[in-house]
């Protein structure tokens, strides 16, 4: 008879594995979120294909949900004024939610895999996991492929498969090797799938360097993080903002002839005022200082983005995106009414993209910027659309993370960002309210700068040629999902003889 603890500690072992994946910045020089990207979907494939009880799989699946997402209760305590019962009531049922889609993908692909054999359960779980990504519903969306961006020539692989492509790929490999190791297999054929699946991404990442480019494009950039408490309002923001601003610009010497620059600032960065409607004044601060300029703002219940140039027209953005439960109460509009009213909340309202939808960077010979308002760079098709209908060349995050004080939120929201700009093939600069503000490059590339809760300001030059990547197309991903569903289909229709 087993030892008691042996279930409890194949759990624990699990969620260990698990938020391994997720502890960004990359220890072990970047190599421990990819190697245990690979190793968690085998070890979970397996302990579902051995028999486990599904009650087992989801404690692990919550256990490593806690590791990574620690902080949830503390945020609900602290900024959403819960008392601590009720937060951590709400951090289980995050965990849980977050949790049945990967269980889901488990019990799909174990299913397959004792009905018509190994090759059958790898196509599943690949084809359960990009479902879930791309069409389910998260309260935080994320994407497993995102711990391939620890290493950049990984990361390079995204542009043709995308990062949702990259999370079919582990998964399907994982699952294919725990199905040979259930079988018996010899480990060298156990070990050809996840080897396979990094020599594919290293081969990817060479054939990057043969993509397109575009014409080559020149900017300066200035970033100003304040370290502002999140959701604090008071008149005096924006000229706070100002003179931090101005002290970066005269210390970098900014504007410089020949060059333009762009000034960056969070979301939330001024709040307590409507900025939805013309305001000359605007754009004569901008003109004054000789700079392009994007702040994160609010229009009544709309979380915007304003961006200001001589000679340019006002451009305001609002969030097209806002999270789930913290911006925004989700489901039909009677549902969100009734909630509203009762939890004393008031959701945002949705923005939405257009053609041209991006902000001109006047004398930069081009440049232009679509930006992504804090979560909605989790998004990898909303990051897409938004660089394609407003014929964009760059993209900025504009984020307030004062809402998670010092925890490994901030890192968190970065390592599943980084992949946009590899995506699409253009830059990213991310500039946040509290830290940590960072360049995402076109060739995986990164560098953050600050810790959580500081201030900073940060300027430098940004040079670039926008590479015309495979993945900027809708069809890569529909491709990999169809492709997906006809080998799930094709190898799970007729049942294997051989029994694991």
């Amino acid at each position: 008879m087993k030892a008691w603890f042996l279930r409890p500690l194949e759990a624990l072992v699990l969620g260990a594995a698990f938020a391994l994946a997720f502890r960004f910045p990359g220890a072990l020089h970047g190599c421990l979120e990819p190697a245990a990207a690979l190793l968690f979907p085998l070890l979970l494939m397996e302990t579902a294909f051995r028999g486990r009880h599904a009650l087992w799989l989801a404690l692990g699946l919550l256990l490593g949900l806690v590791g990574i997402f620690y902080w949830v209760p503390g945020t609900l305590e602290s900024k959403g004024g819960l008392p601590w019962a009720l937060a951590l009531l709400g951090g289980f049922l995050f965990y849980a939610w977050e949790a049945l889609g990967f269980l889901l993908v488990v019990l799909f692909a174990r299913t397959l895999f004792r009905r018509a054999g190994a090759a059958a359960a790898a196509f599943g779980a690949g084809l359960g996991i990009l479902v879930w990504e791309a069409w389910g519903f998260h309260i935080y969306a994320w994407s497993w492929g995102a711990a391939f961006g620890a290493l950049p020539w990984m990361a390079r692989s995204a542009a043709f498969l995308t990062t949702r492509g990259l999370s079919a790929l582990a998964w399907s490999a994982g699952t294919g090797a725990a199905a040979l190791r259930v079988q018996g297999a010899p480990a060298r054929r156990v070990l050809a799938l996840p080897v396979g699946a990094v020599a594919l991404m290293g081969l990817l990442g060479l054939a990057w360097y043969t993509l397109p480019r575009g014409p080559e494009r020149h900017l300066d950039v200035a970033i100003v993080q304040p370290n502002f408490p999140a959701g604090l309002r008071w008149p005096g923001m924006e000229a706070d903002m100002w003179r931090r601003s101005d002290a970066l610009l005269r210390e970098a010497h900014l504007p410089r002839p020949g060059r333009a620059t762009l000034l960056l600032w969070a979301e939330s960065s001024v709040l307590g005022r409507d900025d939805r409607w013309p305001d000359p004044r605007l754009q004569a601060e901008a003109a004054r200082r000789g700079v392009a300029w994007l702040y994160g703002t609010e229009g009544g219940p709309y979380n915007l983005v304003r961006g200001e140039a001589a000679g340019e027209p006002d451009f305001i953005f609002a969030k097209v995106e806002p999270m789930p439960f913290g911006e925004r109460i989700p489901g039909p509009l009677w549902f969100r009414t009734w909630m509203d009213r009762e939890l004393g909340f008031e959701s945002q309202k949705r923005g939405h993209l257009w053609p041209g939808c991006s902000f001109g960077v006047p004398g930069s010979g081009g440049v232009r910027v679509a930006p992504l308002i804090c979560s909605e760079a989790l998004d990898p098709e909303r990051a897409r659309l938004g660089l394609d209908l407003g014929h964009a060349n760059l993209l900025t995050n504009h984020t307030n993370d004062g809402w998670f004080d010092r925890s490994i939120a901030t890192d968190l929201h970065a390592a599943q960002i980084r992949l946009r700009p590899v995506e699409l093939g253009v830059p990213l600069v991310r500039a946040t309210l509290t830290g940590k503000s960072g360049l995402f490059r076109e060739d995986g590339h990164f560098q953050l700068w600050g810790k959580p809760l500081s201030e900073g300001a940060w300027a430098f030059p940004l040079d670039w040629r926008a590479v015309h990547t495979p993945a900027r197309s809708p069809w890569v991903l529909r491709l990999l999902a169809g492709g997906l569903a006809l080998g799930t289909l094709l190898l799970g229709w007729k049942p294997s003889s051989r029994k694991a």
